[in-house]
């Protein structure tokens, strides 16, 4: 998710990323509205599979 005004992130390319839906900020959790307030963006990995995703 990327705030309109805010540029592209630099950790990841423009290939990496595909439009899935256009939400409004009251349709994200408060986490996600922090990230994006202060970063400008925040990314989600879509597909993962279960050995993918991190342990705390």
């Amino acid at each position: 998710m990327t705030r309109a005004d805010a540029p592209f992130p630099d950790q990841t390319s423009e290939s990496e990323w595909r439009l899935t839906r256009s939400r409004h900020s009251h349709d994200v959790n408060a986490e996600v509205r922090e990230a994006i307030d202060r970063d400008g963006y925040s990314l989600f990995r879509i597909g993962l599979s279960l050995a993918e995703i991190p342990k705390p």
